[in-house]
């Protein structure tokens, strides 16, 4: 039978399966002990285990940092511009032709 992993912990029984000894395990994102449900396993190859509220941080602190990266401020330049690829008219076969023949 195939282990599933649990990504939201609110009992013991999830605790146990996420490999957790106990609550006295520390976030590693605020350095705290878990001491309570709700818990959320991330599926990252290490499987860390966070408060909700810590792993809602770190997920906006992602999305934060991502819409930087693509949008930065003024007086900076973007590094990457994602934008769709034209398609180049084919002039053989239209937009029907096939394999560019």
């Amino acid at each position: 039978m195939r282990e599933e992993r649990v990504m939201l912990i609110v009992n013991d029984d999830h605790l146990r399966r996420a490999r957790v000894k106990s609550l006295d395990e520390w976030c590693p994102y605020c350095s705290k002990a878990l001491a309570a449900y709700p818990l959320i396993m991330s599926d990252e190859s290490e499987q860390n285990v966070y408060h909700a509220a810590c792993a809602l941080q770190l997920a906006t602190e992602i999305l934060v940092d991502l819409f930087t990266f693509f949008h930065p401020p003024a007086p900076y330049a973007p590094l990457f511009m994602l934008t769709q690829p034209s398609s180049a008219p084919n002039r053989e076969g239209g937009d029907y032709a096939l394999n560019g023949s």
